[in-house]
Order: C-alpha cells, then sequence, then structure tokens
C-alpha cells in the first residue's frame, strides 16, 4: 500500500503567503526601502547632532545634504507601479 504526498495544511500555506507576500513587496520596491531606511538613520542625525559631534561636524553636514537629496529621491522612486485602481 502506497502513501499519498501529506497536503500542506491551511496554516503552512497562510504562513507561505504572508511571509512571500512581505518578501516580494520588499524586493519588488527595494529602491524605496532602501531610501526610506538611508533616510531614516540621516534623520536621526540631523536631529540629534550633539551625540555626532556638534552642529558643524562634516558627518552632521552630509546627513542634512543626505536627507534632503534623500526625501527628493523617495519623492521619485515612491511612485510603485503595482497598484491597484489606476484609471
Amino acid at each position: 500500500m502506497s502513501q499519498s504526498p501529506k497536503s500542506p495544511s491551511l496554516q503552512d500555506s497562510i504562513e507561505n503567503s504572508t511571509s512571500s507576500s512581505i518578501q516580494v513587496a520588499f524586493i519588488k520596491n527595494w529602491k524605496t526601502t532602501a531610501i526610506a531606511i538611508i533616510v531614516s538613520f540621516s534623520g536621526f542625525v540631523v536631529f540629534s547632532p550633539k551625540t555626532f559631534g556638534g552642529e558643524q561636524a562634516p558627518f552632521v553636514q552630509v546627513c542634512k545634504y543626505v536627507t534632503a537629496g534623500g526625501l527628493a529621491a523617495f519623492g521619485i522612486v515612491s511612485k510603485d507601479f503595482n497598484v491597484t485602481g489606476r484609471g
């Protein structure tokens, strides 16, 4: 007597679909995700410059530039083409 292959349970398929959709979102929108991480770090430096050497420290000045440019870049690449409801 042969055994039939075990079918995946409902919970397994839900977990797989949830994790795969999260992975797809990060991979498909990698530019938006990368810019958001960079801008959030540089924004932290800009809002607490004393921690990183004061207002005139070169690192803080670069982070100000990165934050301004990053916000512009974020606006440009944040238009994801996997949005539903386009007319």
